[in-house]
């Protein structure tokens, strides 16, 4: 449904991402929204969803956290709408999602959709991750400045926000329009009429957020419990000391954790968490049976694939030969690798069924990697 028009995208890694904003102009042809206001609305009502209402009245910002069930006290003045991971909850979103799919999966974060009055924003501010800011229905100014250091302000609570800056880009996005926005570069959207925006945004974790994650993972494993010793112990001049050699023999101590598999895993694990699993708690017990996912099949059920799942494929050495490894929802799954072809094409189908089966001809196989897909969390019966 949504087709991303950017007709040489190894041109614009190299001379943008990362590097400089970009306005590309009918980047979506004749874009659809997927959504209207009301259904953003209506997410925004709901326990589980991340939202919020910044508006500013007289001067005067304010930053209201969801849920919502009565949005007249927060709709005032120049206001917007954010909902977070709407792709989790939309499928028409989730495609949308998808078509930025040049950039490597587990870097995708999710999609903000934000609905804003005239006038309606967030104000001036810098972010430290990139983003697509695709415009749906209506029209808004963006203007983005220089990478460059600005002075930081909290005009509400948890809203942040930059003095000001000179822009260096000035547009105003019509629908089906796209602006690149790189990590550290300031930027301010105003809507000229009421209009919808959808955000591509990208996970970009700081060392601290993956050491966090990392000891979380170790502990939940009960890994890394090789103590320090040190039988080579000499007299030194003074008791206070540390010497250069036992601080390198205690930076070894982490380089082994980082050079050991259990690191790789961990990396899987981080990037395919989801709501739905508490982080290095997945239930690895299969709910279904080879045959009941056969029965399914051959009684005309259909396997949709959720759209919050998160895939992430690493290559490993198994066996004194390379091989694909593929992480679901924080399961692991593994494939010989004659057959890494087709958990590949199952891996990018929505939805499989008895004719996918038929499709892809080795149906042994097919049943095989269903239910794994399916006890891994990424696909559900439809029943």
């Amino acid at each position: 449904m949504y087709k991303l028009n950017i007709p040489n995208k190894q041109h614009f890694l190299t001379e943008y991402w990362q590097k400089k904003p970009l306005v590309i102009r009918k980047a979506f042809s004749d874009f659809v929204d997927p959504l209207d206001e009301h259904e953003l609305a209506g997410l925004a009502q709901e326990e589980e969803v991340d939202s919020r209402i910044i508006s500013k009245k007289q001067g005067k910002w304010s930053n209201s956290p969801g849920p919502f069930s009565d949005f007249t006290p927060y709709c005032i003045g120049d206001w917007s709408l954010l909902v977070q991971s709407v792709d989790h909850y939309i499928p028409d979103a989730k495609m949308l999602l998808d078509s930025f799919d040049f950039i490597p999966n587990w870097r995708v974060d999710d999609l903000m959709v934000s609905y804003s009055e005239a006038n309606g924003g967030v104000g001036p501010h810098v972010d430290q991750y990139d983003v697509f800011i695709i415009q749906g229905r209506g029209s808004r100014r963006w203007q983005v400045g220089a990478n460059k250091h600005h002075d930081s302000i909290q005009p509400a609570k948890n809203l942040k926000q930059i003095t000001g800056f000179d822009p260096i880009i000035d547009e105003v996005l019509e629908p089906g329009d796209l602006i690149y926005i790189p990590p550290g570069f300031p930027h301010n959207g105003v809507a000229i009429t009421s209009c919808l925006n959808y955000s591509v945004g990208f996970r970009a974790p700081t060392q601290r957020e993956l050491l966090d994650g990392f000891v979380d993972y170790a502990q939940a494993k009960n890994l890394f419990n090789l103590r320090y010793s040190d039988p080579d112990l000499t007299l030194r001049d003074s008791r206070f000391e540390i010497k250069p050699s036992e601080i390198e023999k205690l930076k070894n101590m982490f380089n082994q954790m980082i050079n050991s598999v259990h690191f790789d895993d961990f990396i899987a694990t981080y990037f395919t968490e989801t709501k739905d699993v508490d982080m290095y708690e997945a239930d690895l017990t299969e709910n279904y049976s080879l045959n009941e996912i056969v029965n399914l099949l051959d009684s005309g059920v259909s396997f949709e694939r959720k759209l919050d799942t998160k895939v992430i494929q690493q290559k490993v050495r198994l066996n004194n030969k390379y091989q694909m490894v593929t992480w679901i929802n924080q399961h692991r799954i593994n494939v010989e690798s004659e057959h890494e072809s087709m958990l590949f094409k199952m891996l990018n189908s929505s939805v499989l069924d008895k004719q996918t089966k038929i499709n892809y001809a080795d149906g042994l196989i097919f049943n095989q990697i269903l239910a794994k897909l399916v006890n891994a969390g990424g696909w559900f019966p439809d029943i």
